[in-house]
């Protein structure tokens, strides 16, 4: 009978798939005694893993669960084991699916198998379900089991890259977070894709380095406003730093590892700050200072928008005119300051900025020996009735000298005798115009303050040093060598008695002629966005957006497996 079959077998081409035809040198009896070998191999089947050896009878069960072959089988037997692991065993509704599985392990699969398998996937805990329900599923790709229903089958194969997903109509109810679409955007490297109503379903899930290749790819911007889809609070600081740094204060900047907006915040406060060389704040706090040579290396670290602006401060000094918002930041008012320099006497009544440097211009023009031009922009500022009362006492200050000097005394004591009234500072100057005014013409001493005509401040410390400048200035010139002697000698002369009060103090107040020194707002750019600190398209994060879009297709699981052969389900 054995001989029969092994004939029967033997004519038929019984050979098991990829066994190589028996060839005609071999004789029956050689040919009788390989075929009990491959019946014995096929007999005794690979060792499928912990369930042991996996023989015919099981086999043909397992096709009742749509499971085909020893290597599938072996992979499925796996998998329940691990579902098995991981469900509650104390969730006494999942207990039929338990007993169900384990059936199955036990040499007795059924139908019902792929319904306790999905009742057991969706009661999984959240930390775990994407990663073991997207394992699942892979499993069913490539052990080919008809598992799925034909969408969700065909949706899986494109995902795994399998076939291409041309044709595959997207249904937004088939694709509930996202993830498909998003999968196939990166796999394309076309994140523009991307619908609106795909980011919504997108954002609250997906990997933060995946969103910073949104956010770069210009996709995901602060008008979607992702950290309110977040959970993470540590995220939604994150994403809000990247795309709406103006409403990250420093402290938390600084949570992130990010410094920028705190030394924003200590820029602008005139807080001390130790900027690296070249930077942007660098650059500022020298523009703050008057320093002119570093615009063209600030320009290129400004946005357009404060380029633009640095350049119109720039050329409204080649005019001394600018547009009415500039000089309302007394940032930029050494800058425009250092940029500008006055051709006639500067109208005060255009505002603040113009009422100190005409102030300032009648002072330079006063030390440098410019009495007429002087007296005409000295003229400007005792007429403008709007002037703050330092600026105008000081005004009035120079009035009263420039009349000094003209020896009319008179004039200077009545302009300062209005001054007096509210400011006590020109009392010692006015005491010395009484004074001067008792004395005879032929007896009084030469006017003019010394400082001043060195072109110094009232009792400055650096009037040795102007001095020697001048002698090597005005060496040629024996008028100018012989007015710095004399101013030389009144100094020295003051400074042994310690007595300066024939000296006519101008002006009252130095600070009264000093720039501002606040910072620059208007160039200071708003918060810049937060650098990335995440990595682009890293494994891992590709990972979670493929088990994410395979882990959605958990509806298309079939509650009973279909038949290879026919589009429906298999019953026995």
């Amino acid at each position: 009978m054995e001989n029969e079959d092994a004939s029967a077998d033997l004519l038929g081409g019984g050979f098991g798939a990829g066994e190589p035809p028996v060839t005609g040198s071999m004789t029956r009896a050689e040919m009788v005694e390989a075929w009990r070998e491959r019946r014995s191999a096929r007999r005794s089947a690979a060792v499928t893993g912990p369930g042991g050896v996996v023989d015919g009878f099981a086999l043909r069960k397992w096709r009742r669960a749509g499971v085909f072959g020893v290597e599938a089988v072996a992979r499925v037997e796996d998998m329940l084991r691990g579902l098995l692991q991981s469900m509650d065993a104390e969730d006494e509704t999942l207990r039929w699916g338990a007993d169900t599985i384990r059936a199955s392990l036990n040499g007795q699969p059924t139908p019902q198998l792929l319904r306790a398998v999905k009742a057991l996937l969706e009661a999984t805990e959240p930390g775990r379900a994407v990663t073991q329900t997207a394992a699942m599923l892979s499993i069913v790709h490539e052990a080919g089991l008809p598992w799925l229903s034909p969408a969700g089958e065909r949706r899986l194969a494109v995902i795994a890259g399998a076939v291409p997903a041309a044709g595959l109509p997207r249904d937004a109810e088939e694709d509930p977070t996202g993830a498909f679409a998003l999968q196939q955007a990166l796999v394309r490297r076309n994140l523009e894709e991307l619908t609106t109503h795909h980011l919504g379903a997108i954002v609250p899930w997906a990997p933060l380095g995946v969103i910073d290749d949104l956010i770069e790819a210009g996709v995901l911007d602060r008008g979607h406003k992702p950290w309110t889809l977040r959970t993470d609070v540590g995220e939604q600081n994150y994403l809000l730093a990247r795309l709406a740094p103006e409403n990250t204060d420093a402290n938390l900047a600084r949570s992130l590892g990010w410094d920028e907006p705190g030394e924003r915040e200590a820029f602008l406060a005139g807080e001390p700050i130790q900027p690296v060389p070249g930077s942007l704040y660098d650059l500022l706090l020298r523009v703050t200072d008057g320093e002119t040579d570093v615009l063209k290396e600030l320009e290129k670290l400004l946005p357009r928008e404060l380029l633009l602006r640095l350049r119109k401060v720039r050329d409204g000094a080649m005019t001394g005119s600018w547009d009415p918002d500039i000089p309302t930041d007394r940032g930029l008012w050494r800058l425009m300051c250092a940029l500008w320099e006055p051709r006639a006497a500067v109208k005060p009544t255009r505002g603040p900025f113009y009422a100190l440097m005409a102030l300032r211009h009648a002072y330079d023009l006063i030390c440098q020996g410019e009495r007429k031009k002087a007296q005409a922009q000295v003229d400007k500022l005792v007429d403008h009735d709007g002037a703050p009362a330092d600026q105008a006492a000081e005004a009035w200050n120079m009035f009263a000298y420039l009349a000094l000097l003209d020896d009319d005394l008179d004039l200077a004591y009545v302009s300062l005798a209005r001054v007096a009234r509210t400011d006590r500072r020109v009392e010692g100057n006015l005491a010395l115009l009484e004074s001067r005014r008792g004395t005879k013409r032929n007896d009084r001493d030469q006017p003019a303050n010394p400082y001043l005509e060195l072109g110094l401040p009232h009792k400055s410390e650096q009037w040795k040093h102007q001095w020697r400048e001048r002698r090597r200035a005005d060496r040629d010139d024996l008028d100018l060598a012989a007015q710095a002697n004399w101013a030389m000698r009144r100094i020295e002369q003051a400074e042994r008695t310690e007595d300066w009060s024939d000296f006519f103090v101008l002006p009252l107040d130095p600070a009264s002629l000093r720039l501002p020194t606040v910072r620059p707002r208007s160039l200071t750019p708003r918060p810049a966005a937060m650098p990335r600190q995440t990595t682009h398209r890293t494994a891992a994060d590709l990972a979670a957006v493929r088990d994410r879009a395979i882990a959605d297709l958990l509806p298309a699981l079939l509650t009973a497996p279909r038949r290879p052969d026919h589009d429906h389900r298999t019953t026995s």
